[in-house]
């Protein structure tokens, strides 16, 4: 059963509901293109670079304003006379570059809420589904899960798995995520099983258990990420990268030389004297090595605790060449919550992040670590993931929380 309704000069379209139509339909993708020129806020024509299947009746949705298209000027396809500002509780009128990403969208593909959780791209009438009164865009990915789209990109090279095509996004772990092996069984809690969290902002998330345990690495609850597993087995912890596809390899987030990006985690460590390494930071595309050796990527970049006294460290290493180590003057106590973030420039050049004792939860203020032996560029051409890495020393149980993980792209 389909279902129309019109609200003042905006068409208004249900959502065709599966359990009440025949799955016969095939799936359509909504097509894109953009002006040859700006449009003013005042404009009552606009030309497309392409026409893009528009006809009279066919909306545009650019920059969060919804647009009709009236009448074809001297019957052409691309150069329109058109009705502005439409939309559910209306869409402003406003000025457009030439290079904004315009949607053209026909009867039905619009939409007036969000989407969310488990979703089939071959079972969706329309892809992506455009909510009008939000300005807000999502797809359906590969993995199965809803993915929001960066509303002035059409797509990235991380659109379906990484952030989903925004430049910046952040998991605070009050979300239902699905966590299981990648043969779709419940999450391993055995030295080496390799886990796979979908549902998150992030994308698909792998981790990978180092020692067996009798409670799992990931356990999120009240709005945190509990790492700690057992908690007082020393040489247990977890390996955590964002952008895994498979337990065989996977997927470069940011290519060296082509992309930059920063990722950054607010932590809480009750008890430091039971770290053995706690690090955020960046390494080479590889395989997970055992007993979370990080040292032993070819490529890395990081920032953390590395032994029970709670000194800050910032570590790198370029092509093997041998470890990078700078202290940063801070020492980690008690009960202690910080951010901390790693960045790596288009050019492969890392920097290093971290915040006083307790700042602000939501926008936290950085202080850029020295660097006198770190820094040097890391290898153009390499493909690296964000991690973080955790170990356990002792019985002292360090008792770590994760409030929230956050992956922003450089522009």
């Amino acid at each position: 059963m389909k279902l129309s309704a019109f609200r003042k000069v905006a068409i208004l379209y249900a959502f065709v509901v599966a359990m009440c139509v025949s799955p016969a339909f095939g799936q359509v993708r909504i097509d894109h293109t953009t002006f040859t020129a700006a449009v003013t806020a005042t404009a009552e024509r606009a030309t497309l670079s392409a026409a893009s299947g528009s006809s009279v009746g066919d909306y545009l949705y650019v920059d969060g304003e919804l647009m009709r298209l009236r009448v074809a000027v001297n019957a052409s396809t691309t150069e329109w006379e058109i009705q502005r500002g439409l939309g559910d509780g209306f869409t402003p009128a406003r000025a457009h570059s030439a290079t904004a990403i315009v949607w053209v969208i026909d009867s039905g593909e619009s939409y007036t809420f969000n989407v969310q959780g488990t979703c089939t791209p071959s079972s969706e009438r329309y892809l992506p589904v455009i909510n009008t009164r939000e300005n807000r865009i999502f797809d359906c990915a590969s993995s199965g899960y809803w993915v929001e789209r960066n509303r002035d990109t059409v797509s990235t090279q991380q659109a379906l798995t990484i952030c989903g095509g925004k430049l910046k996004c952040r998991e605070e772990f009050n979300g239902g995520h699905a966590v299981m092996t990648d043969a779709g069984a419940a999450k391993g809690l055995t030295d080496t099983d390799q886990n796979f969290v979908f549902g998150s902002p992030l994308g698909v998330i792998e981790y990978r258990e180092e020692q067996t345990k009798t409670a799992s690495s990931w356990v999120t609850i009240n709005g945190e990420l509990d790492i700690s597993g057992d908690n007082t087995t020393s040489a247990e912890g977890v390996e955590i990268v964002l952008g895994a596809v498979s337990d065989a390899a996977l997927n470069q987030v940011i290519e060296l030389g082509t992309g930059g990006a920063c990722i950054a985690a607010m932590i809480t460590v009750a008890d430091i004297s039971g770290i053995d390494e706690l690090v955020i930071g960046w390494r080479q595309n590889e395989a997970f090595v055992d007993a979370i050796l990080y040292e032993t990527y070819d490529e890395y970049a990081i920032i953390g605790i590395q032994d029970t006294a709670g000194d800050l460290d910032i570590e790198d290493e370029e092509a093997g060449a041998g470890v990078q180590n700078d202290d940063v003057g801070i020492t980690w106590a008690d009960a202690e919550r910080r951010a901390l973030k790693v960045c790596v420039s288009s050019a492969g050049v890392p920097t290093f992040w971290y915040t006083a004792n307790n700042p602000d939860n939501e926008e936290p203020l950085y202080l850029q670590a020295t660097s006198t032996n770190t820094g040097d560029a890391l290898t153009v051409g390499d493909g690296m993931v964000p991690f973080l890495a955790f170990l356990i020393s002792g019985t002292d149980g360090p008792n770590v929380t994760i409030q929230w993980i956050e992956l922003e792209y450089a522009p």
